[in-house]
């Protein structure tokens, strides 16, 4: 078979192994067979991982108790540290380029790590990933088993096919770790999000809207998107959709809408908003995310944003009353009227507010409270 077709199976494992590393041990005894039983050992680190615990193994042929012994040879370099630094980088490549053959077996590393797995005495050949400050920290090395004599520049062919898809696993495995941590932070957001698709169906929604979600009291998603149960509620909800998920399209990026959705429970509505996402472009796709909803439960928990509406922009206890009310879905008439004020005295503090705040609309005094302030909770 040739080194193309022997490479193919392997091209899928490691895009398997790419979202899924624990497939990786698949690819490596797969490896190991295109290579007729060699000994694979593969270690994938990511950068600011100092620590040899801090990799991910997947091994071929190797004894687990010798691991130790291994990563002390590591620290200290091996016989072609020079080759796993240079020559192992952006291709496979032989040990033997920079440490003859004929000397693997008077190496410490042979005798205590190499021979007692009854592994030639010859170099391996093997492909550095990535490093770090000059450091593997992936990498890749296959060793002859046995009395296996020397390897070849032929030898390569299959490896050297592999290189690029290996270099796209990395950076893919690089950006799920980094999206894995993004989603636990707005995890932990009390404000429900949800991404929706030009459509306007789900894409995918955290912890917090599923809560909403779950409570079926006033606001629902089903496979046409975001309902909610009062028709006149859900007629407004489908115009905000609707402008925000043609905002991609038409060119023009229109700031969020806010509403408040009432509940059947008689509990305080649901303080609404949805605006599209601004790294959408004209060529994304009908399934791609293309704007977001908002939503908080406000009878779940209690939202201290009192004192940070205090320490952020020196807000007055009567300024803060009427965010509140604001934040809870009533218009400006309504938090009058419910403080017991003036619409000419309403008018005059939310005009002082929105020179604090630095805000000159109210959907923007809104999410600015809602999604800037809100407390994290806990994992």
């Amino acid at each position: 078979m040739n080194p193309e077709k022997k490479s193919l199976p392997l091209i899928r494992r490691i895009y398997e192994a790419a979202l899924d590393p624990s497939a990786w041990q698949a690819f490596v005894e797969e490896l190991s067979d295109v290579y007729h039983g060699a000994s694979v050992g593969f270690a994938l680190q990511l950068p600011g991982f100092p620590r040899p615990e801090g990799a991910l193994y997947a091994v071929g042929g190797f004894k687990p108790e010798y691991r130790a012994i291994f990563a002390e040879h590591v620290a200290r370099g091996l016989p072609w540290e020079e080759a796993r630094r240079k020559h192992f980088v952006g291709r496979f490549g032989l040990g033997s380029e920079v440490f003859p053959d004929a000397e693997v077996a008077d190496t410490d590393f042979y005798r205590e790590w190499m021979k007692p797995q009854d592994l030639a005495p010859v170099c391996p050949i093997g492909h550095t990933l990535a490093l770090e400050e000059g450091r593997p920290v992936a990498s890749l090395a296959i060793f002859r088993g046995g009395r296996g004599g020397p390897w070849k520049a032929s030898d390569l062919a299959v490896g050297d096919l592999l290189v690029p898809h290996l270099a796209q696993a990395y950076r893919i495995h690089r950006r799920v770790r980094a999206n894995a941590a993004l989603a636990e932070a707005i995890d932990r957001l009390p404000t429900g999000v949800i991404l929706l698709d030009a459509r306007g169906q789900r894409v995918i929604a955290n912890r917090a809207a599923e809560y909403v979600l779950e409570l079926k009291d006033g606001l629902s998603v089903d496979e046409r998107g975001p309902r909610a149960h009062r028709a006149a509620d859900d007629a407004v909800l489908q115009e905000m959709v609707s402008h925000a998920t043609r905002a991609n399209t038409t060119g023009r990026m229109p700031e969020g809408n806010v509403m408040a959705v009432s509940r059947p429970s008689g509990r305080r509505a649901f303080p609404l908003m949805v605006a599209p996402l601004l790294s959408t472009t004209p060529e994304s796709t009908l399934s791609d995310a293309v704007a977001v909803l908002f939503v908080s439960d406000l009878e779940a928990h209690s939202l201290p944003r009192s004192e940070a509406l205090r320490s952020l922009y020196s807000l007055t206890g009567a300024e803060i009353e009427l965010v509140e009310l604001l934040c809870d879905g009533n218009s400006l008439e309504e938090a009058a009227d419910r403080r017991g004020v003036t619409m000419n005295t309403a008018r005059s503090q939310l005009k002082q507010i929105f020179f604090k705040t630095s805000t000159s609309r109210q959907s923007e005094l809104v999410r600015l409270v809602l999604a800037g302030i809100a407390p994290i909770r806990s994992p």
